[in-house]
């Protein structure tokens, strides 16, 4: 019996996070690193790349190449936000920062940020956000360059 509830809560997680993409993506607010306040209508008009991440999981590390490339090389269309779900303590995120030469915006785990676009089954997750606000796509695994490439050009 435990089964079949565990089998039934799965797909009613699963239902609400596929039911997400195509919608309006809600218009939450956070801190970055530094501290500085942001909401996620201050990217209207661009895509927003809103990746889950932690320190510790290794597919997370593997794709901070393309999520820096797509950052520096298409500034003017798209944005990166980087959503510590590792709880990492700053100083530390800081550092892991500057040492991997990361040149996005990150921000470190919050309770708006954590759910604000659905659930989160693990990291990474990145959810990919039209110009116009809609949730076109997300993502489980490492992401890379030719995908997101898809959304931006």
């Amino acid at each position: 019996m435990k089964k079949i509830q565990w089998i039934l809560g799965c797909f009613i997680l699963m239902f609400c996070s596929i039911a997400n993409a195509g919608g309006q993506a809600p218009d939450f607010s956070f801190r970055d690193i530094d501290g500085k306040q942001h909401r996620l209508s201050d990217y209207r008009g661009k895509w927003v790349i809103v990746n889950y991440w932690s320190m510790e999981c290794g597919p997370c590390l593997q794709e901070i190449p393309a999520l820096k490339g797509i950052a520096q090389r298409y500034r003017n269309k798209a944005v990166v936000l980087g959503m510590d779900a590792g709880e990492t303590p700053v100083a530390r995120m800081k550092q892991f920062m500057r040492q991997r030469g990361i040149n996005y915006t990150v921000a470190p785990t919050q309770d708006s940020t954590m759910f604000a676009l659905g659930l989160i089954y693990g990291v990474p997750t990145t959810y990919i956000i039209s110009p116009n606000g809609q949730i076109v796509d997300t993502h489980m695994d490492a992401v890379t360059t030719q995908q997101l490439l898809r959304y931006i050009k």
